[in-house]
């Protein structure tokens, strides 16, 4: 596999100076044990929990194994497989002030798995990584908040840089690092499998699971309504099964990283600003936009929509993930107003982003934006951002630009 400088690197490498085990979680397939590998110091052990002979001696004596490696920096990809593991090693961590003692993958989040009864709380850091961003895939470092906030926005771009069709092209190429150079036909292969492999393979791990086609049934659900307001009734009826059971696999799809919940803004609390019937329900999202596409299966102009900002979160959201330095939200109100992405640092920062998957912008583009900085802007600082798939930056107003999706890796 291709090695890509990953956005997450700055974190791991802060992490594995403070705790004793650091944690590099994500979505099955997005390239966890390559980053790690290439981080790891070269006398290094690593051992693949995937390997079912390694479970069994793992699950047998913990301690006893992790006693064959004391004084190395111990690898386990997957940990999620052998939850006493945790214990064990939180037992033989405290027996030194060593940092990075163990380095861990995991493709489930082990934190919300009833197995896994040791957090290793002070000991353990984590790291998220996602699918690669497309400032990732073209080796950049990533710009976009700063250039926001410093007005930089100097390049002259070409059609073949920003377009509806390049930004389709990105969008539904996705950002599994083993399906990027893979043609339609067989990166549509290589999504079947990866499908079929964790409703039927990984699924059974985390429990009670009898229905595995019902991970196939609400992952297209979940795609069809990636950046809309989760409403879980509608899920149910479209698939004719019962709610509690689609909150049951709803919750697998979340702790296999498959989606994310992102919830509605609402100002810090020592600061709360007077929205008037702003949407109390969370929005829904898909963890990357070619997994989206290939379950949506084809193209008319509303599922265009939905890849394409399904595509923007997976840039927006890394940016969030670096440092922790901002967070990542939506606003949505009674009357339907709405702003596709927020994000908002301790500062009091708010860069508002409307997507528009269109190569021209309106004045019109704007109505929610301003109704909303009507409201929060004496309180916050607030950039206006509509992005689209056009070339030019153009400024609507103070803190008001129609900004090309390009700046999102340039």
């Amino acid at each position: 596999m291709t090695s890509f400088l990953r956005l997450a690197q700055s974190d791991y490498r802060l992490a594995e100076r403070i705790f004793k085990a650091v944690a590099v979680t994500g979505v099955r397939g997005c390239g966890k044990s390559t980053f790690v590998r290439g981080l790891l110091p070269a006398d290094a052990a690593i051992v693949s929990l995937e390997c079912e002979a390694v479970r069994r001696e793992l699950d047998a004596s913990p301690c006893g194994f992790l006693e064959q490696y004391r004084g190395r920096c111990l690898a386990f990809d997957e940990v999620q497989r052998i939850p006493k593991l945790f214990d064990a090693m939180k037992a033989f961590a405290d027996e030194s002030p060593e940092t990075r003692q163990y380095v861990l993958t995991a493709s489930a989040n082990f934190r919300s798995m009833s197995s896994v009864r040791e957090s290793m709380a002070g000991r353990l850091g984590e790291v998220r990584l996602r699918t690669l961003t497309e400032t990732e895939i073209q080796g950049r470092n990533s710009c976009f908040v700063g250039r926001i906030l410093a007005g930089n926005f100097d390049e002259s771009l070409m059609s073949s840089d920003c377009s509806l069709e390049v930004i389709l092209q990105k969008a539904y190429r996705g950002g599994f690092p083993e399906a990027l150079g893979l043609e339609k036909a067989q990166r549509s292969q290589w999504f079947e499998v990866y499908v079929n492999n964790l409703a039927l393979y990984e699924l059974p791990q985390l429990g009670e699971y009898r229905k595995p086609q019902y991970l196939r049934l609400l992952l297209e659900q979940s795609a069809a309504r990636s950046g809309r307001p989760l409403n879980v009734s509608a899920m149910s009826a479209a698939m004719q099964v019962n709610r509690p059971t689609v909150m049951q696999y709803l919750n697998a799809l979340e702790t296999f990283f498959l989606v994310e919940i992102i919830p509605v803004w609402r100002g810090p609390i020592w600061k709360k600003p007077a929205l008037k019937r702003a949407a109390r329900t969370s929005k829904l999202m898909l963890c990357d936009s070619g997994l989206a596409a290939w379950l949506l299966g084809d193209d008319d102009r509303e599922r265009l929509e939905t890849v394409i900002q399904t595509w923007i979160y997976q840039q927006l959201v890394t940016m969030a993930d670096i440092g922790k330095r901002w967070k990542l939200s939506y606003w949505r109100d009674a009357w339907g107003r709405q702003i596709d992405f927020v994000l908002e640092n301790r500062e009091g920062d708010l860069i508002c982003l409307v997507v528009r998957p269109e190569e021209s912008v309106l004045d019109a583009d704007f109505a929610d934006l301003r109704h909303f900085r009507e409201q929060v802007g004496k309180d916050f600082r607030v950039w206006s951002i509509v992005l689209y798939a056009g070339r030019e930056v153009k400024c609507y107003g103070e803190g008001e630009i129609a900004l090309p999706m390009a700046y999102l890796w340039l």
